[in-house]
């Protein structure tokens, strides 16, 4: 069964199912999908929670051990597995379709993947996990869908808005639901209930489709690791939300890594350049660079990093601070080719 993220609650109402499979680059989709279904997950008696971020060399095998045995303490568990780039490799491809084939009892699976081409959903491990769960599509919102979006989001903050000022909204916020959501949210804080005018907007929400945190991604193509530490400091400071900036620096190295995969597979990298869109194909000369001077070593250990920012901006990983790990992520991808390849080096 696939379901878009914004239906996902009318199924979890409907009773949890033994496995789920939320698939997208959207992050706020994606994000909102993942929190929904830990909530139902644990209202439904599944206290133990387990994660699994497969990349690079893992062990597999991990899998049907831990599925194998419950705490003393938990009835039931849920089970997380992360695959950062979509690609399990050949082992991980077995691994899964064999996981999908037998589900562990009293178990809830929750697999999270990037955004998937044509020929990977069609693959046999992709097809084994959805025959047996159901499959989460984390989209983004069209530009011309993203008024009645921003409706409906404002509706749940006892807000409404008439439809010159809900394009008001959506011209400043497309492309960036993390950030969209951030400006209803300020919006339902600064404003009583009842219509949002179009006064009211422009005086309250920030251009964050303009926003110097678009800068961010140059900093971090440009391997400019001072330049990405002042921005980042400078929004820090500006009272800028931590969901907002990771949505800016993981989509720019998804962007690598989705480039550095497809090259490895024999792809021409001009061809790639030229398929880029929007802001990336203006920085195509930018992310050619940035490309030969990173491995998808150094790529992935970014993006595991971005992860742990995510944890953490969620109160999930109580150690560390969200803001130094995103500098961290500048770190790694800004050191010179052969060095800091490795976190915590």
């Amino acid at each position: 069964m696939n379901v878009a993220a914004d239906r996902l609650p009318e199924q979890l109402a409907r009773g949890l199912a033994a496995l789920y499979v939320v698939v997208g680059d959207e992050p706020l989709a994606a994000q909102e999908a993942g929190d929904a279904i830990r909530q139902t997950a644990r209202a439904a008696g599944h206290t133990e929670r387990t994660v699994h971020t497969m990349q690079g060399r893992v062990n597999w095998q991990a899998l049907f051990a831990a599925g194998d045995t419950l705490s003393l303490f938990a009835e039931r568990r849920l089970t997380e597995i992360r695959i950062p780039s979509g690609k399990p490799g050949v082992d991980g491809a077995k691994a899964l379709e064999t996981y999908a084939g037998a589900l562990p009892a009293d178990t809830l699976t929750l697999v999270t993947l990037p955004e998937l081409d044509w020929k990977t959903r069609q693959s046999r491990w992709f097809a084994a996990l959805a025959r047996a769960g159901v499959v989460v599509e984390a989209k983004p919102v069209e530009r011309a869908a993203l008024p009645a979006w921003i409706a409906r989001r404002l509706a749940k903050q006892g807000l409404q808005a008439d439809p010159d000022t809900l394009d008001y909204l959506a011209d400043r916020v497309e492309g960036n639901l993390l950030a969209a959501q951030q400006e209803i949210d300020k919006l339902a804080l600064l404003l009583p209930a009842g219509r949002v005018s179009r006064a009211d907007v422009e005086h309250a929400v920030v251009d964050v489709s303009r926003l110097e945190a678009d800068e961010l991604a140059d900093a971090l193509y440009a391997g400019d690791a001072g330049r990405f530490a002042r921005i980042l400091a400078d929004l820090r400071d500006s009272g800028e939300a931590v969901p907002a900036m990771l949505w800016q620096v993981a989509s720019a190295v998804q962007v690598l890594l989705r480039l550095k995969l497809s090259v490895s597979r024999g792809e021409s990298l001009p061809a790639l350049l030229r398929g880029l869109w929007g802001r990336d194909k203006q920085r195509a000369p930018m992310i050619e660079r940035a490309l030969r001077r990173l491995d998808a070593a150094r790529i992935e250990a970014a993006l595991a990093l971005l992860a742990r920012v995510d944890c953490q901006a969620k109160g999930l990983e109580r150690i560390g601070d969200p803001w130094d790990t995103l500098l961290e992520v500048g770190r790694v991808l800004a050191a010179p080719t052969g060095t800091g390849t490795e976190h915590g080096r």
